[in-house]
């Protein structure tokens, strides 16, 4: 029994002094120590897993190994870390003493939570960005992600949590072919009120896709509280497409009015005389497109915008042209006169999409869109195409 007990009385003092030595690590960050404070405070995290001010000190602790190793690869680019990781485990740390604290007050000398979250994540998103432009994008998944969660805290950096959603988006759809997970972030990025227009586009189309016009609602609802007016080019561009959709000319006329405002902004107009011309609205892209090229006469989206409108145009009449000879309304002579005239119509639109598509050619020579275009039309109608599409 004695035995026993003096066991337990050992472990509760090996228990209390190894408590005990977590303020140790303050004292040998304060003195640079920063090899010794990491191998200590790692001594010290298992017995203080809820312990939230060992959490802090162990965040402290890498983002000083970070920063010194930064510092050494300058003087020395031949210099390998034993901390690659140092950046996403002082994150990691920091999250974890607000969160089991939440009111966890700062300790002199040491990097509070919030702002080593903050500091953690600029420094993660600028990881990310090099990850991603370099293809590694297992890396750049891991850092945006980490980067959106750490710089949400701070409204100030609500513009790189949306930028860390997109590319996360981004590679989910493109390099990994995960339509799941590309909605799923879509939507986290939504459910955080990003600030990222584009964001909206995406998740937009998503449920425009889906014929969801109660989530298109929703989004652009949501858009519209929460991205600038200087950066709301594609919502204009969502909202007139959603109102074309759902019939509400009242407020469709309202919205064009006010895009009418932003002829001069060729990053707004071609957008929004896209969504028009896929709403069918082709009348009013057109008349949008018109008043823009009167301030941009040389700009190729703007040119290729009305190819596009009247090519959606022209493909508008195969149905109807096809279903004359149906007609159980008409005889013989009347289904074949109104065919011709149908594919007279179509004719002339065709027409219109080709030579607007000719006259943006110059402007940009490689866009697939209008040379795919050009090159069918220029079959339909007999008609010469650049050497370069032939």
């Amino acid at each position: 029994m004695k035995k026993l007990l003096l066991i337990t009385l050992t472990l509760i003092f090996a228990v209390g002094l190894r408590a005990q030595n977590v303020e140790d690590v303050w004292l040998l960050l304060q003195n640079k120590n920063v090899a010794g404070a990491q191998k200590k405070i790692e001594e010290c995290m298992p017995t203080n897993q809820t312990n939230a001010k060992a959490w802090l000190y162990r965040g402290n602790v890498y983002l000083q190994l970070y920063e010194r190793d930064l510092d050494r690869v300058a003087k020395n680019p031949a210099y390998v870390t034993k901390f690659p990781d140092a950046i996403f485990t002082a994150y990691e740390s920091f999250y974890k003493a607000v969160e089991l604290n939440p009111k966890i007050e700062a300790i002199s000398g040491l990097v509070d939570p919030q702002t080593g979250q903050v500091t953690c994540g600029s420094t993660m998103y600028s990881i990310a960005g090099k990850a991603y432009q370099s293809g590694d994008y297992a890396t750049a998944k891991k850092y945006f992600t980490a980067a959106a969660k750490a710089l949400a805290i701070d409204p100030a950096m609500k513009e790189f949590v949306g930028y860390s959603y997109y590319f996360l988006a981004v590679i989910a759809y493109q390099n990994d072919n995960d339509m799941d997970a590309y909605k799923s972030i879509l939507n986290e990025a939504i459910s955080v009120n990003t600030s990222y227009a584009q964001l909206y586009k995406m998740a937009y189309n998503v449920a425009s896709d889906a014929k969801d016009s109660v989530r298109c609602g929703e989004i652009l609802k949501t858009a519209k509280k929460n991205v600038p007016e200087k950066s709301r080019g594609p919502i204009y561009a969502i909202e007139l497409n959603h109102l074309a959709t759902t019939g509400d000319s009242v407020q469709l006329a309202k919205c064009f009015k006010n895009v009418m405002k932003y002829v001069g902004d060729t990053t707004v107009i071609p957008d929004c005389a896209l969504s028009l011309s896929n709403a069918k609205k082709f009348d009013m892209a057109r008349e949008l497109l018109d008043s823009a090229l009167l301030v941009n006469p040389k700009c190729f989206d703007l040119l290729a915008g009305f190819a596009y409108a009247y090519y959606l145009e022209a493909n508008e009449f195969v149905p109807l042209i096809n279903g004359a000879m149906t007609r159980q309304d008409l005889d013989v002579a009347d289904r074949i006169a109104l065919k011709n005239k149908l594919s007279e119509e179509r004719k002339v639109i065709m027409e219109n999409a080709f030579d607007w598509a000719m006259r943006a050619y110059p402007f940009n020579m490689k866009d697939n869109s209008n040379n795919t275009i050009i090159k069918q039309l220029g079959v339909q109608l007999q008609k010469e195409v650049p050497d370069a599409l032939k």
